[in-house]
Formats: C-alpha cells, structure tokens, sequence
C-alpha cells in the first residue's frame, strides 16, 4: 500500500496547529494558517506583504534560513501573545529555500498548565522508578555487611572486585552466613544496579515446575497455563541480575538446561517454538561445596565451571568472632526499629557468652538469639536472664556454663594473661587505643570491651 497523505489531511493538520507559517528564503511571508491570523490580528493579505521581522521582531527564523539548522520551542512574543514556537528550515537541493514555522502552544497560562503537567509526570515517574527499583532492586549494599575483621575485610575487596565485571559468581559457605548479602551487594556496586535483581531460591520451587517459573511458557503450553503465558525469572532479571540460591540443588533434569542459558545466554520458554536472547548476570550460592558433589556425580562438572569463575566464600561466625560487638550492636539496632523497642545493649556476661560460643547457625542464629531476648526482657539491657533457652542449649553442647573447678583455674588463669595481654599492648602503644587494638590484632570495638571488663583505664 502506497504511503499517502492527501491534501485534505494536510490542510486538516496544518489547521489544528495554534499557527502555522510558511517563508521563503528571503524571510517573507508565503502563507499563514487562519489560526496564525487569529493568533496574531494580521490579516493574511497584509502579513503575505511582509518580511517576518516586520510581524514578529524577536523572530529565530533568520538563523534557520542562515544556518539551515532548526529552532525548537523557543518562546516568542507574537503581537503581545506569548508562544512556543519551532523553525524547520525547507531544503531544496541540499539549499535553503524556505522556513516552517508553527506553534504547538500560545499563551503563558497554556504554557504554565503543561510544565505544571510535565512536572507531575516527572515527578510521578520517578516515584514508580523508586518504587519498582525497591522492589525488584538489591535491597542491601556492601556497607549492611556489619565487621571489621581480616575476612570480611578480604569478602568486600572480592565484592567491589566481582562488581566491576559480568561474570559468573558463586558463593559458597555455612547457612546464615550471610551469602545473600554478599550477592546483594555486587548487584548494587555493579553497572546493573538500576536494573532488576531477581532473587531465587532453587529449594523452594517443585522440580516439575522449574522450567516454567525459570524460562516462562507461552499460552496454551500445558494445562492449567494462563492463556497470555507467564515470563521467567532469567527474562524477568534482564538487563539485571539473577541470584539462585542453593544451586546445588537443582535436579539433573535442570542442570543441562542451565548450562545452555549460561552459555548462549538465550532461553527456551516451555511450549515455545524459537529461543529468546537475554543479557543476565547469573549470581549463585551454596551451602555446601559442589566440588563433592561433582566427584559424585550429582552435580555436572561443566556446569560448575561455568558458574565457578568468581568465587567468594562467606566466612562462618565463629572464625571472626571479634565482629561479634559490632554485629550485635547492628542487629538491636535493626531489631529495636522493627519491634518497636529501645534496647540500648547486653550485658558483658551475655557478650563473654556470645564470644565463647560456637554459633554453628552464624549471624542468622545470632539474629534469632537476641531477637528472643528482646521479647522477653523487662529492661533496656539485655541480661544473662533475658537468654535462658539460649543458655540451656548451649549447656546442652558444652560445659562452660557450669565449669568444674579445673575448668574455673583455666578461665581464670586465660582471663589473667588476656588482661595482662591488654595492659602490655597499651603500655606499648603509650596508652594510644587505636594502635594497642592494631597490636593485639582486635577492633578497637572489642579492645573498648576488654578495657572495661577488666577495669584498666
């Protein structure tokens, strides 16, 4: 079909514009729209007599008939009336011979009305980009990974590193450990943070249904499918990323089928009859490592090296335990805002347990622990009371609740040579707090602790 506007239509459009103009490449007049007459009480007998400067003085069309460049949306007072007005130079034989002018908007109370209107939308815009970045965006950064210890130090050097690139990442390490953080925040320091961050966790979700809820489906493609189809989570987080938690235990069935997103980075919607491209950045955890489950055949050996081309490990709480003062601090923190509470702290006795306990449920048992405390007590700082089914589990795995007498000589005798540990570094850094903390190898949170456990001022 030919593409055709006919005069009609022309005539039409030209006349439901507020003016139109047409020059010639001397600048005078060659026609004017009857609107353009309403809008400026001159005549089009008169006006087709005259130069455009001699209608309109602050005129942009000499610079278009000069230049050949256009002028958009200028504001110009055309015989006391003020409107936004666009110059389009008419080109013949790569030669200016000519000028549009045409005015989309007169007057300033129009012109108020629209920007009050452009404004509105700008501002409604960026409400539901907040809005949906809150809800499909990484919800944490690098800074809500609470320590100072040497490996969670080494953990936010291998994120801001692991941020910089695209690839893979697979993070491995204890349940509670804090994994889902760590993916957390290579998403929000990476190029992609403004696009969506898709989190799933590969337990939760029915063998049977895995290929649906990952690679979407079309309509029609098995009973009980929504007619329109459904997208998956791979296009969902396009542009994005993708955080599959416990990936170790996706079913054999799976696995192939992730390998050939990993590798050509195009899905196959169930049902479908051709691929569908995708750029995703596939983040994954484990709590366990999948080098056994490889040697045993459960978990398929291209795969993981595929996704094991940036590994981080989250390091169990109880091999940075000097963290365990800031981490406490944090979460009464996050804990007092979401219960409603002011807690200001523990007690030292509940932080020496806290310290000598193994946390065989890291930061996630530590969170559980206070959080029951908090519920439970009467005053502003947790106390020993305030624990009691935290201290009979720990008295149900280890003695040191209720030591025997040589089991008291050995606390003691450590507690002494840690005290005096304390007061030969201080004595070394003369009495200087940071540098006694950077001698002993602790944060200046825990010296603070010490210092006041054993009185040494």
């Amino acid at each position: 079909m030919e593409n055709y506007l006919s005069p009609e239509l022309l005539t039409q459009f030209i006349e439901s514009l507020d003016a139109f103009a047409v020059l010639n490449k001397e600048g005078k007049y060659l026609y004017v729209s009857p609107n353009w007459v309403k809008t400026s009480g001159v005549p089009s007998n008169i006006a087709l007599a005259k130069y455009v400067w001699q209608v309109v003085p602050d005129t942009h069309s000499m610079h278009v008939l000069e230049t050949g460049e256009p002028v958009l949306g200028e504001v110009v007072n055309i015989q006391g009336i003020q409107a936004f007005t666009s110059y389009m130079p008419i080109m013949k034989n790569g030669v200016v011979d000519g000028c549009f002018i045409f005015v989309i908007l007169t007057g300033m109370e129009k012109a108020l009305a629209f920007t009050r209107r452009v404004n509105q939308l700008s501002t409604e815009l960026e409400f539901y980009k907040q809005e949906l970045s809150r809800e499909r965006g990484a919800r944490y950064g690098i800074n809500s990974i609470i320590g100072n210890s040497s490996s969670i130090q080494r953990v936010k050097a291998q994120i801001a590193q692991a941020a910089k690139s695209s690839s893979t990442v697979l993070i491995d390490g204890e349940t509670g450990s804090g994994k889902e953080l760590i993916a957390h925040a290579i998403h929000s320091l990476s190029s992609r943070r403004q696009s969506n961050f898709v989190r799933v966790n590969c337990s939760a979700i029915p063998s049977e249904l895995m290929e649906a809820e990952f690679f979407g489906y079309v309509g029609g493609a098995f009973t009980g499918a929504a007619k329109k189809g459904k997208i998956g989570r791979f296009e969902l987080a396009g542009g994005g990323s993708i955080f599959l938690d416990e990936v170790n235990l996706l079913s054999p069935t799976m696995q192939p089928k992730f390998l050939r997103v990993l590798q050509e980075q195009e899905i196959d919607p169930v049902g479908g009859d051709k691929s569908i491209p995708i750029d995703v950045r596939v983040i994954a955890a484990s709590n366990i490592p999948l080098e056994p489950l490889v040697e045993e055949g459960k978990f398929r050996s291209d795969l993981f090296f595929r996704l094991n081309v940036i590994r981080i490990t989250a390091p169990p709480l109880r091999n940075r335990k000097e963290d365990i003062p800031l981490l406490v601090e944090s979460l009464i923190k996050r804990l007092n805002s979401q219960l409603g509470m002011l807690i200001e702290g523990v007690t030292d006795e509940v932080m020496d347990l806290f310290m000598e306990y193994e946390w065989p449920g890291n930061v996630r048992e530590l969170q559980n622990v206070i959080e029951s405390a908090m519920n439970m007590t009467s005053s502003n700082t947790l106390k020993l009371d305030d624990f009691q089914s935290f201290v009979q589990r720990v008295r149900s795995k280890s003695r040191r609740i209720t030591p025997s007498e040589e089991e008291y000589r050995l606390k003691s005798s450590k507690q002494n040579f840690e005290r005096d540990l304390v007061r030969d570094a201080l004595a070394a850094a003369k009495g200087n707090r940071v540098r006694a903390a950077e001698i002993l190898g602790i944060s200046r949170t825990v010296l603070y602790k010490k210092l006041e456990k054993y009185n040494l001022k």
